[in-house]
C-alpha cells in the first residue's frame, strides 16, 4: 500500500499530471479494505483527516474560483473520494473514529451537498452518476440505514436524487441533454437502493430449512467473515463475536423482504442485526447484513462451521500456485502437465492466505513430471520457516488433494511420498494441515521449471518479498 502524498495545488499554476495522479492514489485507497490495525493504512487515513479544508472540502487546489469542470475534478471530486472512504470505515467500526474524524466525516458530507453531486452544465447528470457511484462504492445504502441522523442534510439529497431516478426508470425517461442514454446507469442505481446484501450462516443457507425465505433473492457466492464464533443452539447455529471466522452464503436480498427475516431471527431481542465486511472466494470484499446472537453461549458447544467441515491445506510447494492448486480441486492440466481428475465439490478456496511453516523444506525424490528433478517436502524433525499458502477448503477437498498427491491412495504409513498428514495447529477456528513423508527422501535438485512455479506461488501471496530473496530462499533449500 503506498502512502498518500497530498498537497494544494496553486490554481494560477496547475500541475494537471500531480492533480490526476493524487486523484488515482485516493481511488486507490477507497479500493483497499478498512484496516484499523494496519500502520500503512492509518497513516493514509489520518493523512486524509488532516488533508481537509476549514470549508469541508478535501479540494487539491487551492481555490475554488477556477473554471467550472476543473472545480468539479479537482475539488469536488477528491472530496466525495475522501469523504466516502470515512464513511466506509465509519460503517466499518465508528467506534474506532475519534471526535476530530467524526467531525470531518460530517464536514465533508455537508459539502459534498453543495453542488447536489451534479457535474458542469451538459454532464450534470452524468457527473451525478459518477459521484453517486464513488458513494455506493463505499457502503451508502448502509451509512443511510444505520447513521440516517448522523447528516440529515446528505441523507435528504441521497433520497432525492435516488426518487429521481425512480421516476426516470418508471417513466422511461433515461436521455441526457445531449440525448445519450443512461439507462443501464439508472438502472443499477435503482437496483442498489432497493436491495441488501445479506450474509447467512444457518438455517437460511441453501438446501436447509429456512432458505425459502430467500426465495426471491439472487445468490451471490460463498464468503466469509472475520472476528466471530459459532456455536450450536440445537437445530440452528448461533455466532458471537469472537477471534474466529465464519463461513457462509451471500445474498442480494429485495428490501422488501427483510421485516420477514428480521422477524425469523427475533431482531432487536434474539438476533442483532449488524453490518459487516464479507469476503468472497475472489478476494472481493462487501458490506453485508449478519444476525448475531444475544443470549448466553456458555453451555453450547462451540463448531467451526454448519453444513460441511472445513481445514486449511498448507501447501509448501507447486501447489502455492492458485493455478496449480485449482488442477487438483476442478480438474484438468496444469500447463501441459498430465490431466488431473476433478474432486466432487469443485467450489474454489474461501480464503487464501500466506502461511509460514515451522519445518526446514528440501528437495527430494525424483519426479518423472518435473524433468527428473526433486519436488518440496519438509523434515519435521527440523525446524524452520518455510513459505507456504493456506487454502481454506472442505475436508473433502483436502482428502482428494491428499489421495492425488499420494499416488493416487490414501497416505499410509510406507505407501507414497506423501504418508503424513500434519497438524499444524488451528487458524481463525480450523484446523491447519499439510503433508509430508515421515522418513527423509533422498535430496535432488529442483528442475527449473520447478523452481519458476514455486517462484511464482511465493509471489503471488508474498507480493513484498523482493525476487532475490525468493530465489536466495529457494537455492537454500537445496541440499
Amino acid at each position: 500500500m503506498n502512502i498518500l502524498s497530498l498537497e494544494k495545488i496553486d490554481h494560477n499554476n496547475p500541475n494537471f499530471d500531480e492533480l490526476r495522479r493524487m486523484i488515482l492514489d485516493l481511488e486507490n485507497f477507497l479500493n483497499e479494505d478498512i484496516k484499523f490495525n494496519d500502520e500503512n493504512w492509518n497513516n493514509n487515513f489520518n493523512i486524509i483527516i488532516d488533508f481537509q479544508d476549514a470549508d469541508g472540502s478535501f479540494k487539491l487546489v487551492d481555490s475554488f474560483k477556477i473554471p467550472s469542470d476543473s472545480c468539479i475534478h479537482y475539488c469536488y471530486i477528491p472530496t466525495y473520494i475522501c469523504t466516502a472512504i470515512l464513511m466506509k470505515a465509519f460503517i466499518s467500526d465508528s467506534e474506532a473514529f475519534s471526535s476530530k474524524a467524526k467531525n470531518t466525516l460530517l464536514n465533508g458530507l455537508k459539502r459534498s451537498c453543495a453542488v447536489n453531486l451534479c457535474g458542469q452544465g451538459f454532464n450534470a447528470l452524468n457527473g451525478q452518476i459518477k459521484a453517486l457511484n464513488i458513494f455506493m462504492k463505499s457502503g451508502l445504502k448502509e451509512f443511510m440505514d444505520l447513521h440516517r441522523e448522523f447528516c440529515p442534510e446528505f441523507i435528504e439529497m441521497i433520497n432525492n436524487i435516488s426518487s429521481k431516478f425512480y421516476k426516470m426508470e418508471t417513466e422511461g425517461k433515461f436521455l441526457g441533454p445531449m440525448k445519450e442514454s443512461y439507462e443501464k446507469d439508472i438502472i443499477a442505481i435503482n437496483e442498489y437502493f432497493t436491495n441488501r446484501n445479506v450474509f447467512v450462516y444457518g438455517t437460511l443457507m441453501s438446501d436447509e430449512c429456512n432458505h425459502k425465505y430467500l426465495s426471491n433473492s439472487a445468490y451471490l457466492g460463498q464468503g466469509t467473515i472475520e472476528g466471530y464464533e459459532m456455536y450450536n443452539v440445537g437445530w440452528f447455529p448461533a455466532i458471537i463475536e469472537g477471534g474466529n471466522l465464519i463461513i457462509g452464503e451471500l445474498y442480494q436480498v429485495p428490501i422488501n423482504d427483510l421485516p420477514a427475516i428480521d422477524h425469523l431471527e427475533g431482531e432487536g431481542t434474539f438476533y442483532l442485526k449488524k453490518c459487516e465486511t464479507v469476503k468472497d472466494t475472489e478476494g472481493k470484499t462487501s458490506f453485508a447484513y449478519i444476525y448475531v446472537y444475544l443470549e448466553d453461549v456458555s453451555n453450547l458447544e462451540r463448531i467451526s462451521a454448519w453444513k460441511e467441515e472445513y481445514v486449511w491445506y498448507v501447501s509448501y510447494g507447486s501447489n502455492m500456485l492458485k493455478e496449480r492448486l485449482l488442477c487438483y480441486i476442478q480438474g484438468g492440466p496444469f500447463r501441459g502437465s498430465k490431466y488431473r481428475q476433478p474432486c466432487e465439490d469443485t467450489s474454489l478456496p474461501l480464503l487464501v492466505k500466506p502461511f509460514k511453516v515451522p519445518y526446514d523444506m528440501y528437495f527430494g525424490n525424483t519426479s518423472a513430471s518435473w524433468e527428473e528433478g526433486g519436488v518440496s517436502f519438509l523434515d519435521i524433525s527440523k525446524p524452520g520457516n518455510a513459505f507456504g499458502v493456506a487454502y481454506l477448503i472442505t475436508k473433502k477437498q483436502f482428502e482428494h488433494i491428499v489421495v492425488q498427491e499420494n499416488s493416487g491412495r490414501p497416505p499410509k504409513e510406507g505407501y507414497g511420498w506423501y504418508e503424513n498428514i500434519i497438524n499444524l495447529g488451528m487458524m481463525k477456528g480450523f484446523n491447519v494441515l499439510t503433508i509430508t513423508n515421515n522418513n527423509l527422501r533422498p535430496y535432488n535438485t529442483p528442475c527449473d521449471t520447478y523452481s519458476d512455479i514455486l517462484h511464482e506461488g511465493i509471489k503471488e501471496n508474498w507480493p513484498d518479498i523482493s525476487d532475490e530473496d525468493i530465489e536466495d530462499y529457494i537455492y537454500d533449500c537445496i541440499r
